[in-house]
């Protein structure tokens, strides 16, 4: 017994058959000649026909009062080359955009040495230094933040160490404004390029860096 052919097979074979012949078919002729060619069903003919059409595998005309099918060698080739033509005009149209892109990122390289150096070692070195000590002074009130934390054993009163809270608060602020000031200093000497700021913000933040925010707000 023969092994069954699958749809795309089947499909396969009218194609074939239709290129064959060098002519055009109506409905009932591919009625007739179909099923034996592709191994399908006379009522299922037409469905077949109807979906290679769509597919642009056979073309159909109405022509009169019914429809003609055919496929030839000559439209398969035409297709082929039309969509040679079209990959070519992606492939370009990808490679221009490369190539502005390889521009647009050697501007930006060449912006950022510039920025670089305008910063100079000197003004790289102090606002590193700056960095280290605004880091410890946060570490030193979260170390008394946690402090407070522990000793709520009852022996200070309640108000005591909402003031306490408050004064943390309150020097934090003093910092992160700082921090702020520094920050609109470097805007200036960057040329307010957002780029430059955000690299400087990672390497100085550290961990404290929030993606698109800068520095993340203490709690």
């Amino acid at each position: 017994m023969p092994p069954k052919l699958t749809k795309t097979e089947k499909q396969a074979r009218i194609v074939s058959h239709l290129r064959s012949t060098g002519t055009c078919h109506t409905l009932k002729e591919l009625e007739k000649m179909l099923p034996s060619i592709a191994s399908i069903n006379g009522m299922q003919v037409k469905e077949y026909l109807h979906e290679l059409a769509d597919e642009g595998q056979i073309r159909v005309e109405k022509i009169g009062s019914g429809n003609w099918y055919w496929c030839f060698g000559g439209d398969e080739k035409r297709e082929r080359e039309e969509k040679v033509e079209q990959l070519q005009k992606e492939v370009d149209r990808v490679r221009s955009s490369k190539e502005e892109l390889d521009r647009q990122l050697a501007v930006r390289k060449r912006e950022k040495e510039e920025d670089e150096k305008a910063l100079g070692p000197g003004e790289r070195e102090r606002l590193m230094r700056e960095k280290a000590e605004l880091e410890k002074e946060c570490q030193r009130l979260r170390k008394e933040w946690l402090a407070v934390s522990a000793s709520m054993d009852g022996d200070k009163g309640i108000q005591e160490m909402k003031d306490e809270v408050q004064e943390f608060q309150r020097e934090a602020e003093m910092w992160t404004d700082n921090i702020y000031i520094l920050e609109g200093f470097v805007r200036k000497v960057v040329g307010d390029d957002r780029e430059a700021m955000e690299m400087l913000q990672r390497e100085c933040y550290g961990e404290d860096y929030v993606e698109g925010e800068g520095l993340r707000e203490w709690e």
